[in-house]
């Protein structure tokens, strides 16, 4: 079997829809990346090899490294290697070898592309890879995404050789005469990749002999329904989701069958779990408001009347006030919200300062007999449970004069025989740049 002018036949299309040809290439002497190489200096791409050595086999890391770049120098590629510390890094992140190999991996691919100003990274994925994830992935249980297999393009990173098999990769290499090295720890089944290559699949092949290319079929037809869902979800998204970010839950729920698939799917990228996403609808639900819901990676959000609105952290919120003293003909109270007069004895004494309300607020409204709570107020004026973490108030001697954007007390007032006038302006909180 000849395979030869398929692979590069299908490289060349693959790079033809492509912008770009300046290709960082991930080469570990192995026949799939051997035969990427090959084929991708065959349809005229500018290719950087890159070999990652990650010291884990001894003698044969050595000799890996030696014949990607034997092999980089047959086909007049650029050559690049670089050596890790896989255990340090692992120490460092708390994280398991094969996640420690990718994240290395990759993060060196991406600096490499950037100062060799390459347009893509391509790595040598193959349709036996891909078949391994989706079974990989069904195991664990995942939706479609996960049985979808690989993104032949995914951001910068490109998989020419998805829908070959090793197979017929070995036959393309042996047609060019190209040597390649067999990297002995994918002979031994100790993970779970390669209990499904060496034990999994040959039994599944045995009863059902077309099962690699079926399999394959499945991902294809899995890739093309989890686009058209991604569509889906990009509508729905649009549909319930306000300019700032903020999710109507409560209307969601009350027009669609499949709120739990919707919410989550609007939700998964932001880190939060089918677990929360149902917590979050059962609150809703239940008119629960306050409730804050943190994701795996601190992002934020609080449910409030029905909607799951964004919060952010405070520590960037700045508020201010600017403090005028102006001329009878500038009193003009109530054209502006964020705007208030007192009486010039406001700045006697103990000075004014902002702070944050509380639990347990009082203040004696202006026009108005007794005290009321700054939670009373904020609820009739249905201030959000997120705006209620960025409200301040306007003190002095432990005695609350305004509510900015709602009320003032009743201290200081300005009398008809006052001709200076104090004009405070509130700054509603914005974000520090």
């Amino acid at each position: 079997m000849n395979c030869l002018p398929d692979i590069d036949g299908c490289v060349q299309a693959f790079l033809h829809n492509l912008s770009g040809n300046r290709i960082i290439v991930g080469l570990s002497g192995g026949a799939d990346s051997v035969a990427l190489l090959s084929a991708l200096t065959a349809a005229g791409a500018q290719c950087i090899a890159a070999h990652c050595n990650f010291g884990l086999r001894g003698d044969e890391s050595e000799r890996d490294m030696a014949h990607a770049e034997a092999v980089a120098a047959s086909l007049s590629a650029e050559y690049i290697s670089v050596r890790f510390d896989v255990p340090a890094y692992m120490a460092g992140h708390r994280c398991s070898l094969e996640t420690a190999c990718r994240e290395l991996r990759y993060k060196w691919f991406e600096d490499m592309r950037l100062a060799h100003r390459a347009d893509w990274i391509a790595v040598a994925h193959h349709r036996d890879d891909n078949n391994e994830t989706l079974l990989l992935n069904l195991f664990r249980g995942t939706g479609i995404s996960g049985l979808r297999g690989m993104k032949p393009v995914n951001g910068k990173v490109i998989r020419p050789l998805l829908k070959f098999s090793r197979t017929d990769i070995e036959h393309y290499l042996a047609d060019k005469n190209i040597s390649f090295i067999t990297d002995s720890s994918n002979l031994v089944s100790d993970v779970s990749r390669n209990k499904i290559r060496n034990i999994i699949m040959p039994c599944i092949t045995d009863s059902f002999p077309n099962a690699a290319a079926t399999i394959a079929l499945t991902a294809d037809n899995l890739y093309s329904t989890d686009e058209f869902i991604t569509e889906m979800i990009d509508n729905e998204r649009a549909l319930w989701t306000d300019a700032d970010g903020n999710i109507n839950v409560a209307e969601l729920a009350a027009s669609r069958r499949n709120v739990s698939f919707i919410l989550y799917s609007i939700l998964k990228d932001e880190g939060f779990t089918p677990t929360q996403v149902s917590d979050i609808l059962n609150a809703a639900a239940e008119c629960s408001s306050g409730k804050i819901f943190i994701a795996k990676d601190g992002t934020k959000r609080v449910l409030n009347r029905g909607v799951l609105e964004k919060c952010h952290d405070d520590e960037d919120v700045i508020p201010d006030f600017t403090v005028d003293i102006v001329s009878r003909s500038e009193f003009a109270p109530g054209t502006d919200r964020f705007v208030e007069f007192f009486a010039t004895d406001i700045l006697s004494g103990t000075p004014l300062t902002l702070r944050r309300w509380m639990p347990g607020d009082r203040m004696k409204p202006f026009g108005m007999k007794g005290s009321r709570l700054i939670s009373d107020i904020l609820s009739d004026a249905k201030v959000s449970v997120s705006q209620k973490e960025h409200i301040r108030l306007l003190v002095k001697d432990d005695e609350i004069l305004w509510l900015p954007g709602l009320r003032r007390s009743g201290a200081y007032p300005v009398t008809p025989s006052d001709t200076r006038i104090v004009r405070i302006q509130f700054m509603p909180a914005r974000r520090h740049k």
